[in-house]
């Protein structure tokens, strides 16, 4: 896999603890937005406009231009069929991609794997925070 051409990149930025999605990415054209958190909402003069429906909160302003390059995509309600009700279960899931089962491994992990399995990159993958995130995981 060792390269000198540029190789395509993908970044996921994992926010867990209290990241509020609606105010991360706006729906600022949606009135229910407004009428339904009109203490937290991000009044629609400050939201960083992608499109005619969502924007960014106004502290991630770099991601404008990554945005307009085109070199960003936001997935809308990402989810799947017959969801648990538990928080914890819902998040072994995401991080795993494993709905029947308990997960060993996280799909991140798995796909750095995959991406490289000579392991012939020094650095295909980062994380930063106090601790490695599930979806990273790879036992071995």
């Amino acid at each position: 896999m060792t390269s000198t051409k540029k190789d395509p990149v993908l970044v996921v930025v994992q926010l867990s603890g209290g990241n509020d999605y609606l105010n991360t990415v706006i729906p600022y054209s949606d009135g229910l937005y407004y009428d339904n958190r009109p203490v937290v909402g991000i009044h629609e003069d400050r939201v960083i406009k992608l499109d005619d429906k969502a924007g960014l909160h106004p502290e991630m302003g770099p991601l404008k231009k990554v945005w307009d390059r085109g070199d960003m995509a936001i997935i809308h309600g990402i989810g799947y069929e017959n969801a648990p009700r538990s928080h914890f279960r819902s998040m072994d899931i995401w991080h795993t991609c494993e709905p029947d089962k308990l997960g060993t491994e996280g799909w991140l992990g798995r796909a750095t794997r995959d991406i490289d399995p000579n392991k012939e990159n020094v650095l295909t993958t980062v994380s930063f925070g106090p601790s490695l995130f599930r979806a990273l995981v790879l036992p071995g």
